[in-house]
């Protein structure tokens, strides 16, 4: 009876530990979360099916929204992916972010970052994952194909990750991954567009469902059941 308890404990231990490595270390990964002021009955106040994010604006919870490049106007369009005048569907939820701004209303067109800080573990090995989708558009000087983004980790090398443009009304998404070492406490993670692309039609790289997971020790999990059991056997 003893014996089946510890094991229990053992299989428990193993669980949590399985279970804090999968916790999203983003905030907002998805893009879902907004203050009622900006929302209103699930549509957008600014445009209808979207919103432009200056640099700047509180209004992306958990992100830092900042510009890149020239243009006329610097930031992003947050996408509600279900209008059926802007790209659908969003990857996970209703929500997404182009890193492109369209000249929808004389502003002219322009490009925008997002990023977020998150705490690591010196030493430790984390798993960034997203999804890319890259609406094509004839509008504008037409479509890049493919649509890229660099993704920039701190103290890391940028590296950029590409998706074939697809049909506005039904896009396709990409999943993109990238795993790093952590080089200090706090971490930032930022999506960018590629310099030279503002002209590339209404629509830039669309990110969606982000998250970032720690990647357990090798061997850790064997190693904690490891200890488990013999922690165990020695009680005996």
């Amino acid at each position: 009876m003893f014996q089946l308890a510890r094991s229990v404990c053992v299989a428990v231990a193993v669980a949590a530990a399985g279970e804090a490595a999968n916790a999203n270390l983003l905030v907002n990964g998805s893009f879902e979360q907004d203050p009622s002021s900006v929302v209103a009955n699930g549509v957008y106040r600014d445009y209808g099916a979207w919103i432009r994010l200056a640099p700047g604006t509180t209004y992306l919870t958990g992100w830092t929204v900042a510009g890149f490049g020239s243009g006329g106007v610097l930031g992003v369009d947050w996408h509600l992916g279900v209008s059926p005048y802007a790209p659908r569907p969003a990857k996970d939820g209703l929500r997404m972010i182009d890193l492109n701004i369209d000249g929808t209303g004389g502003q002219g067109s322009g490009q925008g970052t997002i990023s977020q800080s998150f705490a690591t573990e010196i030493g430790s090995f984390y798993a960034v994952s997203f999804w890319l989708a890259g609406p094509g558009s004839g509008a504008q000087g037409g479509t890049l194909d493919p649509r890229s983004v660099n993704v920039d980790i701190t103290g890391i090398s940028t590296q950029t990750f590409s998706a074939p443009a697809s049909d506005p009304s039904n896009q396709v998404w990409y999943q993109q991954v990238l795993n790093f070492q952590a080089t200090a406490s706090s971490t930032t993670l930022t999506f960018s567009p590629l310099a030279g692309t503002s002209t590339e039609g209404y629509w830039g790289p669309f990110i969606d469902d982000g998250s970032v997971q720690a990647i357990p020790g090798p061997g850790g999990m064997a190693l904690l059941a490891l200890a488990g059991l013999r922690s165990a056997s020695r009680r005996r």
